[in-house]
């Protein structure tokens, strides 16, 4: 009997292994972007797309893949994928341009999500009533987030060793490590799940028009400067009027991709407000990234260094959040850990962004992060999957990837970061105001500034026009420092905010309910 259970763990484990390249096939390159620019020389416009193009189409090919997933024999698909997957990696290494690379990597991305959901058919079927959904959503999470930091961080090592292209012959191991798990682990070639194929094809085109305008808006909107655009105010009004088409069309269609029924229950649409808050929040985390990078100059590695706190965050949280689940602990107590450990992180680095910002400032508020995360995201999706029945399971699923990943990562993001330019903007004009004769500390560092430069063998005019140039280098810093300092000082009381909202109104005090949909932790 104990062998048998020896065996049973090794299995699981072994099928749990199988996900993770499919996890992280866009993960392994994210730092590459610099090589990538001086490799293909796209504009910034062009690189924008390359950048989201991906993103978009894993997001869009979602429910077919979910639906593929069940129909295909599980390991003729997992075969079939990772040959694919190799295929498509491959190629984006003989890429002419940066057109046929997005393509690539497109295509990659939309066989690791039939990848995903296949190679979770057998774990669900075969433990899940073992395990329950609690402990199964976890250790998703834990695979999931887990992995995407450490395959980040290896991607950053590999590109650093040499070039782009060693994150590409790295995840191309990976794949030839499915097909050797698959050849093992998949006695069996059968479809359990198999049943007639119905798709709504017409819902999903309209779903992919929505998508690609949200990606217009995304890839073009902060240089066009939002609503002061005629195309953009446009494509704001396509976007409802592609909203409007759809709704027309649910009431002609008998399983719609997306079904209003669903909206039925109202942990969905809470808990879709709750996957649009998590976004948010989540979503400055591309602030502090680019803060690294470029205001401290942080290199690929260090910068993925760096965020190994987030695992070590991830490592806490997520067994803890888990067992708490397990045990029926309140759900109140579990969304106050997570909206308070990502309060301490926006609050600890408002306290940190100061001149002289060094890397081990960012491990302790890192690792609060990573702590809010494994105590959010396997709540959120469980809360949100809580009594919808399976034939309603796509259209939770992609409500809450919509609100989440769309609204909030992707196009607040891109909004965040027009703000935060304009708060840039307005603190640098009123810095450079303070710099004139009235002003002594600074007229004196521009005096000191000058001697250096005229020890340096300039002549006096350009002593003073570096010695300027530099106090000038000294107020954008200073800027964009107060412009991220307001930020996460907002974000701070934003994720505060939930909490006493939560003990004023006495919310979710009671356990997690019956969910019986698939998880799907993307």
């Amino acid at each position: 009997m104990f062998a048998g259970k020896k065996r049973s763990l090794f299995t699981l484990t072994g099928l749990y292994i199988l996900t993770i390249p499919f996890f992280n096939g866009l993960n392994v390159t994210t730092y590459d972007n610099s090589q990538l620019l001086g490799h293909f020389a796209p504009s910034t416009t062009a690189f924008s797309y390359a950048v989201y193009i991906p993103i978009f189409a894993m997001l869009a090919f979602l429910p077919l893949g979910l639906k593929l997933g069940k129909q295909i024999k599980v390991r003729t698909m997992i075969l079939s994928v990772s040959f694919l997957s190799l295929l498509f990696n491959t190629a984006s290494l003989f890429a002419p341009t940066i057109a046929w690379f997005v393509l690539c990597r497109s295509l990659l991305a939309i066989v690791s999500i039939i990848g995903i959901f296949a190679s979770m058919v057998p774990i669900l079927l075969k433990y899940n009533p073992a395990l329950n959904m609690a402990l199964m959503y976890g250790i998703f999470q834990f695979i999931q987030k887990g992995s995407q930091h450490l395959y980040q961080y290896l991607g950053a090592n590999f590109v650093s060793f040499h070039n782009w292209t060693f994150g590409v012959y790295f995840l191309n191991l990976n794949f030839l490590i499915c097909i050797i798990l698959a050849w093992y682990f998949y006695k069996a070639d059968v479809a359990p799940l198999k049943t007639k194929f119905q798709f709504d094809w017409r819902g999903w085109i309209i779903m992919i028009l929505f998508f690609a305008i949200i990606l217009f808006l995304c890839a073009e909107g902060q240089t066009r400067n939002w609503l002061s655009d005629p195309k953009i105010t446009l494509a704001f009004a396509f976007l409802f009027i592609t909203v409007g088409i759809y709704l027309l069309h649910v009431r002609f269609t008998t399983e719609p991709l997306i079904n209003p029924d669903v909206y039925k229950f109202k942990n969905v649409i809470v808990g879709a407000l709750m996957m649009f808050y998590i976004g948010i929040m989540n979503g400055t985390g591309s602030v502090v990234t680019g803060y690294m990078t470029n205001v401290l100059g942080f290199d690929s590695v260090l910068g993925a260094v760096t965020h190994l706190s987030l695992l070590i965050g991830l490592c806490i949280s997520i067994p803890l959040s888990t067992y708490l689940l397990y045990k029926r602990i309140y759900l109140a107590t579990i969304w106050i850990i997570g909206f308070a450990c990502y309060g301490i992180y926006h609050i600890t680095l408002y306290f940190r962004f100061y001149p002289g910002i060094d890397a081990s400032d960012f491990y302790l508020p890192l690792i609060f992060k990573g702590v809010g995360m494994g105590f959010i995201f396997p709540v959120s999706l469980l809360y949100i999957s809580e009594g919808v029945p399976p034939q309603l399971s796509t259209s939770r699923m992609m409500t809450g990837i919509i609100a989440q990943a769309i609204f909030a990562s992707l196009l607040g993001g891109a909004v965040l970061g027009t703000f935060i330019s304009k708060m840039n903007v307005q603190h640098k004009t009123g810095l450079s105001q303070q710099l004139s004769a009235i002003n002594k500390q600074a007229e004196s560092q521009l005096e000191n500034s000058k001697k250096k430069f005229l020890f340096l063998g300039l002549s006096d005019a350009e002593a003073q026009k570096k010695a300027e140039k530099s106090l000038s280098n000294q107020t954008s810093q200073a800027s964009i420092l107060l412009a991220y300092k307001d930020i996460y000082l907002v974000m701070s009381a934003i994720c505060f905010l939930p909490i006493f909202i939560i003990l004023i109104f006495k919310l979710w005090r009671r356990p997690i309910g019956r969910v019986e949909v698939e998880p799907i932790p993307i």
